[in-house]
């Protein structure tokens, strides 16, 4: 994908709301699918459990990726609204993701309905863009 579809793919409901939070090491994990979860619940109750899994799985795989072959400060980024979650995790390398390295991106490439990356200024974000309903 290019950059220009990143942007196209971004959430447009008035009613979206943005947040982010730290990721340091695999710990913080489980703290992420906390947060993640009260958000998207806090923002849409009565939520279908299997889209929220949905949502928990494809962060698990991006931010793990980020753990793993990132570097420097990592965050996740979550922007909902009432159609789609959109799981943004950003680090301090450069190097793009590679789609065909490993199962993870080809998990998210599955179960999201759009993704991509973006590298500018020696950062990378990978995106997925999450159907909730």
């Amino acid at each position: 994908m290019t950059s220009d579809d990143r942007y196209e793919s971004r959430l447009t409901a008035q009613a979206a709301v943005h947040c982010d939070m730290g990721l340091t090491d695999r710990d913080d994990l489980p703290q992420a699918h906390q947060w993640t979860r009260a958000v998207l619940e806090g923002q849409l109750p009565g939520l279908d459990p299997e889209r929220v899994c949905d949502v928990l799985l494809v962060l698990d795989e991006l931010a793990s990726n980020a753990l793993i072959h990132g570097a420097g400060r990592r965050r996740i980024g979550l922007t909902v609204d009432e159609t789609h979650a959109l799981l943004e995790v950003t680090d301090e390398s450069p190097r793009p993701a590679i789609p065909d390295g490993g199962l993870g991106l080809q998990l998210v490439k599955s179960v999201s309905a759009r993704w991509g990356q973006q590298v500018r200024d020696g950062r990378k974000t990978v995106w997925a863009r999450v159907a909730l309903s």
